[in-house]
């Protein structure tokens, strides 16, 4: 079963631990390059298809290393500004970007991406239930609101919500894509999330809503 209703609160309030702090990152971050920006060099037509379902947008994309063959290709709109940022890599954690032009009340807007995966079929809205439930009950997360829609074809849920209090920086808002998909044998969950203290800033804005609906997911190249 996926873990997701257990780890999302938990992840939420390490994410803010890490990334709270302007200073912090600003000292002890590496920004390094993104990963090869190029189209897929896999050969599978069928990631390349499933690419034309996904939205376009404006934006280099990078392609998110898999752990394992059989994962889905991952990729994420980077828009300019928005770094690397690696102290977060895990099996939970695949990709984490800092935007430190946009630093506000000592806080930089970051996107943090999830993958988890379980054995066999599970219910999208399951999945999606568990995980907004985590927001609330792990989290402490207030005001959520869901939108669901589709994601490269996928089921998909949008929320957006208020943190409680993190540390020294008060309630601000977020917002979380949940995707979820189902191969043969395996239930993958997704989950891209995005975060400021200025959410009236028009570069945040544009920037955020360009790596929501621009995130790919796309089935796994055959071998």
């Amino acid at each position: 079963m996926l873990t997701s209703a257990r780890t999302t609160g938990a992840l939420l309030a390490i994410t803010a631990a890490v990334l709270t702090s302007c200073t912090e990152v600003i000292h002890y971050a590496t920004p390094v390059a993104g990963p090869d920006r190029s189209p897929l060099t896999s050969q599978d037509e069928d990631v390349e298809l499933a690419a034309a379902d996904c939205a376009q947008v404006d934006a280099p994309m990078t392609t998110i290393p898999s752990l394992a063959d059989d994962e889905p290709v991952l990729r994420i709109p980077q828009p300019r500004g928005w770094d690397r940022e690696t102290r977060m890599d895990s099996q939970l954690v695949r990709f984490t970007m800092v935007n430190r032009r946009l630093v506000h009340d000592q806080f930089a807007p970051n996107a943090v991406m999830t993958l988890e995966r379980a054995a066999g079929f599970e219910d999208p809205d399951v999945v999606f239930e568990a995980q907004r439930g985590a927001l609330a009950d792990s989290f402490g997360a207030t005001d959520l609101r869901v939108r669901s829609h589709t994601l490269c074809g996928l089921p998909a849920e949008t929320v957006d919500y208020l943190t409680p209090p993190m540390g020294n920086t008060a309630p601000h808002p977020a917002t979380v894509l949940m995707v979820v998909m189902n191969t043969d044998d395996t239930t993958f969950a997704v989950t891209v999330t995005v975060q400021t203290t200025d959410p009236a800033n028009p570069t945040y804005q544009r920037d955020a809503e360009t790596i929501l609906s621009g995130f790919q997911v796309l089935p796994p190249p055959e071998s």
